[in-house]
């Protein structure tokens, strides 16, 4: 086996984390704003914070497609493909997450739901971090990714699938802990279970 199973260690206990996903909101600017913050880089965003303390991605094809992310010097993070299945082709030097479901919040500090959302579990895994506040970006839920299109093989998100997403972040916003902030700082995002908040609240 490639890969390891990681269990998150309170390390934010208390502090604000930021979470940057791939949404078209997502910006160079937006990631050096949030530079003096723990981050939590989602798929392809890592090349904007090179020194995130966390890459996550959920699919093996896209860290085979992304060799230079597994050169960060903070964690790699992936989640299992299904339960008690880590996938064979995930390269080494990647902690697994274990795969509980699809919906909802496990507190288990070793596991995640997916949500069918890679941005879900990166934000699960900022408040199984004992962050206090969770600053979330490029959390569009719609549109493109601020990137571009992926290559075909990795595949794109079309409209009724992040629609769907939606749907599966509100059961994760009901189910967090209660004294964790999560706070969305993307402009035009779809989501509707999350305060919002502009760029220009960002803390200092």
């Amino acid at each position: 086996m490639t890969a390891k199973y990681w269990t998150v260690p309170p390390m934010w206990e208390g502090k604000t984390v930021a979470v940057m996903a791939s949404g078209p909101s997502m910006s160079q600017a937006v990631a050096d704003a949030v530079s003096h913050l723990p981050r939590i880089v989602v798929n392809t965003t890592y090349r904007l914070a090179r020194c995130a303390d966390i890459v996550y991605a959920s699919d093996a094809k896209w860290w085979k497609a992304n060799h230079d992310a597994l050169l960060s010097p903070g964690l790699r993070v992936s989640i299992e493909a299904s339960r008690g299945r880590i996938p064979a082709d995930l390269p080494s030097g990647i902690v697994v997450l274990r795969n509980t479901g699809r919906e909802g919040y496990d507190p288990d500090p070793g596991a995640a739901r997916t949500i069918n959302n890679s941005g879900a579990v990166a934000l699960q895994i900022a408040v199984k971090a004992g962050a206090a506040r969770v600053l979330l970006f490029g959390f569009d839920m719609r549109g493109e990714h601020w990137h571009g299109p992926h290559p075909r093989r990795l595949g794109n998100p079309s409209s009724p699938f992040l629609a769907r997403c939606v749907i599966g972040f509100r059961t994760l916003a009901r189910a967090l802990p209660s004294h964790v902030d999560v706070v969305n700082f993307s402009p035009t995002s779809a989501l509707d279970c999350f305060r919002k908040a502009s760029l220009e609240d960002l803390p200092r």
